[in-house]
C-alpha cells in the first residue's frame, strides 16, 4: 500500500523533474482510496452485507451513532478504527424451527443460535458508506458428531485421541453451521444509526 505521507515526500522531490512530477500526483488520489476499498472487499469476502450511505455528516459521527446502534443490540462491541470496523457478537438466543431444515415444519425443534454483527464504515465522494452485516450460525454439534460416528464406524477403532478431538477447548469442539444474515436486523441498525444522526426514520435506504 503506498502511504500518503511517502508520496508527498516523493512530489517535493520531483519537482525538477515535470514527468516524474505528473507520475507522482497522479498516484496521490489511488493511495486515499486504498483504505476505503479494502474495507469493501472485506465485507464482500466475509458473506455480504447491507449497504447505506450516509450524508451530511462527518466520518466520526458515523463511527459514534454506530458503535452506539450495535450496542443497544448485541451489548459489548470492539471499536477499529484502523480497520474502519465495528464488530460485536456472539449474542446467543433460541429459535424453534425456521432454520430451513426439513424437520422444521412438523417437529418444530429448539435450536441454540447465535449472532454477530459487524458495521464497516468508509468515506468516499457520496459521503459515509456503511455495510452493516449480521451474520446467524446454528449449533449442530451433537448431529455433526452422530454423523461423523455412523461415517467413521469400525469394529476396531483407528481414531487417535487428537481424532477425537483431545485437547480442544470446549469452544473448539463445537460445530456451527453458518445460516443466512439476519438482513431485517441490518437495516433495523442501519435504521437506528440514521436516526441517531439525523433524528428521523429514513425514506429509503439508498446504496
Amino acid at each position: 500500500m503506498i502511504g500518503i505521507s511517502s508520496l508527498r515526500r516523493d512530489i517535493r522531490g520531483a519537482r525538477s523533474h515535470p514527468v516524474l512530477s505528473a507520475l507522482v500526483i497522479a498516484l496521490v488520489p489511488l493511495a486515499g482510496c486504498s483504505s476505503s476499498t479494502g474495507r469493501i472487499e472485506e465485507q464482500r469476502g466475509t458473506g455480504g452485507a447491507t449497504p447505506q450511505t450516509f450524508r451530511n455528516t462527518s466520518l466520526a459521527g458515523v463511527f459514534d451513532a454506530g458503535e452506539e446502534a450495535l450496542r443497544e443490540h448485541f451489548g459489548a462491541v470492539r471499536v477499529s478504527h484502523g480497520r474502519g470496523a465495528i464488530e460485536a457478537g456472539p449474542e446467543s438466543f433460541t429459535q424453534r424451527g425456521g432454520t430451513a431444515r426439513v424437520t422444521d415444519p412438523a417437529l418444530r425443534p429448539t435450536y441454540q443460535m447465535r449472532r454477530f454483527g459487524t458495521l464497516w464504515i468508509a468515506e468516499d465522494e457520496n459521503g459515509v458508506i456503511v455495510n452493516c452485516q449480521v451474520r446467524v450460525q446454528r449449533l449442530d454439534t451433537t448431529d455433526y458428531r452422530s454423523l461423523k460416528t455412523h461415517r467413521e464406524f469400525n469394529d476396531l477403532p483407528t481414531e487417535t485421541p487428537i481424532d477425537n478431538d483431545a485437547g480442544l477447548t470446549a469452544d473448539q469442539r463445537q460445530a456451527w453451521t453458518e445460516l443466512a444474515r439476519d438482513q431485517t436486523m441490518e437495516r433495523q441498525i442501519l435504521g437506528a444509526i440514521y436516526r441517531r444522526l439525523h433524528g428521523a426514520a429514513p425514506v429509503e435506504n439508498s446504496p
